[in-house]
């Protein structure tokens, strides 16, 4: 089996593993808006982006077909993934002013993103746009442990997923043929699965602070 294809294995596996928490996650009673309802977001956002992952990989290259609606449609998901994500901050962390303003910038960053997408030609633009908002959460539920809105599983998750990228962007292919792409897709599981128990300790209620 060739490297290609065990990619391809691993993206629907993680596509699988994040749709699923995404809908043990939905289950759970919520106000719409409120951080958990956010988070739910995140995970089937990313279970989407990790099929069409396995799509590109499993169907797109093979035949070598052009790849950039898949690609582009991949990146465009993984843009609200991003939003998603600092919504879930803000309404978790953030005082109500707070998080209307992140909503505005949210959605700014969002078009921004979209717009980068579809001009450039690199996943560096992905990684730009996703980076600093895992950083700020990671970095607010350091500090929410004290008060009891941060969740150390929450804080694993992240880093093993920045774990997951260091390995990939390292082309570590130890373990061929499960190369580096198939070996991030791996830990990334990993990562997903602590980040969904640090979401199940998420605020279900859309506004936390009155001010």
């Amino acid at each position: 089996m060739t490297a290609e294809a065990i990619t391809a294995i691993t993206d629907f596996l993680l596509a699988a593993e994040a749709l699923f928490l995404a809908g043990r996650m939905t289950a759970r009673p919520k106000d719409r808006f409120s951080a958990a309802w956010y988070f739910c977001g995140v995970l089937l956002l990313l279970g989407m982006a990790a099929l069409l992952g396995g799509i590109d990989h499993g169907f797109v290259r093979p035949a070598n077909l052009s790849r950039y609606l898949v690609q582009r449609s991949d990146w465009m998901v993984l843009g609200g993934v991003t939003f998603c994500l600092l919504m879930t901050t803000a309404k978790q962390f953030f005082p109500l002013k707070w998080q209307r303003v992140a909503s505005s910038v949210a959605a700014v960053q969002f078009v921004g993103y979209a717009v980068a997408v579809l001009l450039a030609d690199s996943f560096a633009v992905v990684v730009l746009n996703y980076s600093p908002i895992m950083l700020l959460l990671l970095t607010m539920n350091i500090i929410g442990l004290r008060s009891g809105l941060g969740s150390r599983q929450m804080v694993a998750g992240i880093l093993i997923l920045f774990l997951a990228s260091g390995i990939q962007a390292a082309g570590i292919n130890t373990f061929a043929p499960l190369d580096r792409n198939g070996l991030y897709h791996v830990v990334s599981m990993l990562g997903v699965g602590f980040m969904y128990l640090g979401g199940k300790r998420l605020t279900t209620k859309s506004v936390r602070y009155a001010t």
